[in-house]
């Protein structure tokens, strides 16, 4: 097995240890590879599929950079059928998109809220 060597900031590291603790991991090693296998099978729903899906994509971010998201909700609205926003209190804000459309529109979605470097939460859950 490789070793390799990651930088995390201080809170992220702590959010890791806790991570291990609470969810039973031996190791921090152990959270990192079953984390990287979770993001790779994500990737693969809209990487992988050469046709339509449908799916549910939530994002949570905070309140105050609701105009990073403004844009790729314009640029994709064909695949937008329905959309929820609510704010949760404290300056954080859920949104929740239901989804229709080619596989390939649709990681470009995630891919352009994922650079936007604002989301706290992205998830794609597809049929």
């Amino acid at each position: 097995m490789a070793i390799i060597s990651v930088s995390l900031p201080q809170e992220t590291l702590e959010e890791l240890d806790k991570t291990v603790l609470i969810g039973g991991y031996k190791s921090r090693s152990d959270a990192l590879r079953y984390s990287i296998n979770l993001i790779s099978k994500d990737l693969e729903k809209t990487e992988t599929a050469d046709n339509k899906i449908t799916g549910v994509l939530v994002l949570m971010h905070e309140e105050k950079h609701e105009h990073a998201f403004s844009k790729a909700r314009h640029d994709f609205e064909e695949l937008i059928k329905t959309s929820i926003h609510n704010q949760l209190g404290g300056g954080k804000c859920l949104e929740l998109f239901i989804l229709e459309g080619e596989a390939k529109k649709v990681s470009e979605l995630m891919k352009a809220c994922r650079k936007s470097g604002r989301a706290q939460y992205l998830k794609l859950i597809t049929t």
